[in-house]
C-alpha cells in the first residue's frame, strides 16, 4: 500500500511539474512573441518614418531653394548690388535665412533648417531621433530655363530604444523653374526702378516681310530667348556679363528707362550688351524707334539683317 502511494505521489509530482513547465513555457513563448511583435512594430514605424522623410526632403529643399532665389531678387532690388560668392551666399540663406548676415523676410519659417526642426519634432512624438547634416548645397544649371538645388546630406534616424537605426548619406536635386523671377541685370542697372520678369517668348518669327510687329511685341513684353551668346540666370545673379551655353536674353525697352529719368545709352538693346561695357557695331532697324539698335552678332538672331537702316 505504501509503495502504491509513493508511486501515486511521484506520478502526481511529475504531472504537476509537467503542467508547470508547459504553463511556464507557454507564458515565456507568449512574452517572447509579444517582444518580437513589439520589435517588429518599432522597426515598421522607423521604416515608415524613413519613407516619409525621403518623400518630403525634396519638398523641403525645393521650398527653401525657391524662397532663397526670391530673397536674392528682393536683396538685389533693395541694395542695388549683385550676389557675391553665389553658392556660399545661397547656402547661408538656404540654411539660416540670411543674406550677408541680414535676415530675409521671405525665409521666415522656410529655411531647410526649419524643415529639419519640424521633422525632428514629429520624430520625437513617436520616440525617434532624427538628425541631419548638410555636407554641401549649391546651385547648378543644365538648361536655360531652370536651376537645380543640389544637396549632399547625412541622415541619422534612430529608434530611442535602440531597436533599429538608419544612417546614410543622400544626394538630392530639386529643379526650380526661373520663369517669373526678376532679372538682376535690370534691377541693378535701374536701381530697382525698372524690372523685367523672366518669361520665355512664344514668338519664333520676329520679322515677316519687313513687318516688325512681332519683334516690337517681344521687346515690349520683356520676353526672353535662349541664346549662348548671353549670360545664364545664375551668371546674372552675380553680375557676370559673359556668355553661357544656358544663356538667356531680352531686348531692353529704352523708353522705360527714359520714363524713370535714368541715363540711357547708345548701344545694342540686347540686355547684356546694353547694361554691360562690351563694344559692338550696332545698326538701326527699319520701322522701329530711333534708339532700337541691334549689334552685328544678333542681326540674324532677331531676323533683321535685311532691314537695317545703317
Amino acid at each position: 500500500m505504501k509503495s502504491r502511494k509513493s508511486i501515486f505521489y511521484t506520478t502526481a509530482a511529475i504531472a504537476l511539474t509537467t503542467v508547470i513547465f508547459v504553463i511556464y513555457s507557454s507564458y515565456s513563448t507568449l512574452k517572447l512573441n509579444d517582444k518580437m511583435d513589439s520589435v517588429q512594430s518599432r522597426i515598421e514605424t522607423v521604416n515608415f518614418f524613413i519613407k516619409d522623410v525621403e518623400k518630403d526632403i525634396n519638398n523641403g529643399a525645393y521650398i527653401a531653394g525657391f524662397r532663397t532665389l526670391l530673397s536674392f531678387d528682393q536683396f538685389i532690388a533693395a541694395n542695388g548690388t549683385y550676389i557675391t560668392n553665389l553658392n556660399q551666399t545661397f547656402k547661408e540663406a538656404f540654411l539660416n535665412g540670411t543674406v550677408n548676415g541680414k535676415p530675409q523676410t521671405l525665409m521666415t519659417d522656410s529655411t531647410f533648417t526649419d524643415w529639419s526642426s519640424k521633422i525632428s519634432a514629429q520624430a520625437d512624438d513617436i520616440d525617434i531621433i532624427f538628425n541631419f547634416t548638410i555636407n554641401d548645397v549649391h546651385l547648378e544649371q543644365h538648361d536655360p530655363w531652370s536651376v537645380d538645388v543640389v544637396s549632399n546630406i547625412s541622415l541619422l534616424i534612430q529608434d530611442k530604444k535602440g531597436v533599429s537605426s538608419w544612417n546614410r548619406e543622400k544626394m538630392i536635386s530639386s529643379k526650380i523653374s526661373i520663369a517669373g523671377f526678376e532679372d538682376p541685370l535690370y534691377l541693378v542697372s535701374s536701381s530697382g526702378r525698372v524690372s523685367s520678369a523672366i518669361n520665355p517668348t512664344n514668338i519664333s518669327t520676329f520679322v515677316s516681310n519687313g513687318d516688325m510687329a512681332n519683334l516690337l511685341y517681344h521687346m515690349n513684353g520683356s520676353f526672353y530667348i535662349a541664346h549662348n551668346d548671353s549670360p545664364s540666370f545664375l551668371m546674372r545673379l552675380e553680375g557676370d556679363f559673359g556668355n553661357s551655353t544656358y544663356g538667356i536674353e531680352s531686348l531692353v525697352n529704352v523708353e522705360k528707362f527714359q520714363q524713370q529719368g535714368l541715363v540711357i545709352y547708345d548701344r545694342s538693346i540686347v540686355d547684356s550688351i546694353y547694361f554691360g561695357t562690351q563694344t559692338t557695331t550696332n545698326h538701326r532697324v527699319n520701322n522701329t524707334p530711333e534708339w532700337f539698335k541691334i549689334d552685328d552678332n544678333h542681326l540674324d538672331v532677331y531676323q533683321v539683317a535685311n532691314w537695317t537702316i545703317s
